[in-house]
């Protein structure tokens, strides 16, 4: 039996057809030691184009009132 494997946004869970469509974020801690070697948590998150619009008007607001409250 063969397997089809899919991609859906991590926003609205739209699927993602296309690989130009797809909008990747990573998110990684700083690094720390886990008693055997160096290493982080590491997430990978795919988007729609409407999804990662959201996600950069958010952040671009977060910065917009970090930088608010610097001055």
């Amino acid at each position: 039996m063969s397997q089809k494997t899919i991609r859906v946004c991590d926003g609205c869970g739209k699927e993602l057809s296309r690989t130009q469509d797809i909008y990747h974020l990573n998110l990684r801690t700083d690094r720390f030691f886990d008693s055997v070697e160096m290493d982080w948590f590491e997430k990978n998150l795919d988007f729609c184009e409407k999804c990662a619009n959201s996600i950069k008007q958010t952040l671009e607001k977060i910065a917009e009132r970090g930088q608010a409250n610097e001055n």
